[in-house]
């Protein structure tokens, strides 16, 4: 008698391991295909980042670098300085589109500057990425900046960065992508 109620419970056991198996490949097949379906938006508004994917962008003793994320729904950026011959991790971050805000979104972690994390609501016109930038230092204080990055020939491109201050400064920069 015993041995039968235990067979039974693993019997049980066995239906429902059985059961949860077929549902999560069931849930497996759907996830796969509702991806593929709703990838396409996202990989479309991140199409702008194509011209900068690739290599390294280099200003100076400076360079920074642009790769895709799964699916193109993400570029990864990096931004680097060379001292005393070694290379120093300066911040790295990525943008993404956002499904539910339907926009590009990014954070960045930076080192040795004045702020420590930036965040990114971005979008293209015309072939140049256009963000509004707020960044944070290790007090949590913010400032506000608008930044543009238009590729003005296939190995450069225009860096702008302006305070959002109606009197605001602006930081130009070019940046050439290294052989």
């Amino acid at each position: 008698l015993v041995r039968g109620r235990i067979m039974t419970i693993k019997r049980r056991g066995t239906t429902s391991a059985l059961k949860r198996l077929a549902y999560a490949q069931l849930l497996a097949i759907g996830l796969s295909l509702t991806h593929a379906i709703h990838a396409a938006p996202a990989s479309s508004a991140m199409s702008g980042f194509e011209p900068l994917i690739g290599g390294q962008w280099a200003l100076g003793s400076t360079y920074q670098t642009y790769t895709w994320g799964p699916d193109r729904q993400s570029v990864f950026g990096e931004s680097f300085v060379i001292q005393n011959g070694e290379k120093a991790l300066g911040a790295k971050g990525l943008w993404y589109f956002d499904p539910a805000s339907k926009t590009i979104k990014g954070v960045f972690v930076a080192t040795n500057m004045p702020f420590t994390v930036l965040h990114y609501r971005s979008h293209f016109e015309a072939g140049t990425l256009i963000s509004q930038v707020t960044s944070l230092n290790n007090l949590g204080t913010e400032n506000h900046y608008q930044e543009t990055i238009r590729v003005t020939q296939p190995d450069a491109y225009l860096w702008e960065l302006t305070e959002a201050d109606p009197s605001g400064n602006t930081m130009k920069a070019e940046f050439h992508r290294a052989p």
